[in-house]
């Protein structure tokens, strides 16, 4: 017996570095509207803090969840920064944070090896967006040596090959893949020939969205602003799954 079916599609992520909200003082209205602006489902972002003193001790994860309305979050700590344990039960914290407006059903933060300037981490979540599920990793990869990079990239492969439906979105700190084999199973939203600029100081691309081939890249740009030192960068992902017809 054959049965009918239709096809549904759907529109994924946002990537942004906010440099902790430093540049806007910290007024997380602000870039909670820069990712209401896009109306896409899931973002990753980098350079985070939580609890910090610095960003005047904000739980900046369920601030930006609370004001963008995408209800599920989840943070990863790469290191402690200053903070006030006696008050807030915890040090301070500074990682990346991943938003979505579907519920994530598992979670995970791995430590990456990382170089003397600062310890790196990937997060790991699986979204179930309409009864599909996808895995999606968000991280920020060390600036310091192209070794310490290659090897973060051979640990997120390892992580990522054979995902069905896998996006990676990071702040790479790198403007080419060239010299990144590891990871060319997956295809880049941003590419060297027309690629909008993310990090204006050095009118670069170091941030990207990487994604399986089950995924259709529609539309990608950045968002020129000042209230990062990054420009947000958006792509829309499509997807199809074939549901039983009524």
């Amino acid at each position: 017996m054959l049965s009918i079916q239709q096809a549904k599609a759907h529109s994924l992520p946002l990537h942004y570095n906010i440099a902790n909200g430093r540049e806007i003082d910290h007024d997380m209205s602000k870039l909670a509207k820069d990712i209401t602006d896009k109306k896409l489902d899931i973002v990753g972002l980098q350079e985070v803090d939580r609890f910090a003193s610095r960003s005047k001790f904000i739980d900046t994860g369920k601030q930006l969840s609370d004001l963008t309305g995408l209800e599920y979050y989840y943070y990863t700590k790469a290191i402690n920064i200053a903070g006030n344990e006696a008050k807030y039960g915890t040090k301070g914290e500074y990682g990346t944070l991943i938003l979505s407006r579907y519920p994530i059903i598992s979670s995970e933060s791995v430590l990456l090896q990382s170089a003397s300037y600062e310890q790196r981490a990937y997060g790991h979540v699986q979204i179930d967006v309409d009864g599909t599920v996808i895995d999606f990793f968000n991280t920020h990869l060390s600036y310091e040596h192209a070794t310490i990079r290659k090897r973060q990239f051979e640990t997120l492969a390892e992580k990522v090959s054979g995902l069905e439906r896998c996006i990676l979105t990071g702040d790479f700190n790198i403007s080419s893949f060239d010299d990144y084999a590891p990871v060319d199973f997956l295809s880049k939203a941003c590419t060297e020939q027309g690629t909008p600029i993310t990090f204006p100081k050095s009118k670069t691309t170091i941030d990207n969205v990487l994604f399986s081939d089950s995924f259709t890249l529609i539309e990608r740009d950045s968002v020129v602003s000042d209230h990062s030192d990054h420009y947000l960068l958006w792509a829309e992902l499509e997807f199809t799954v074939m549901l039983p017809s009524e």
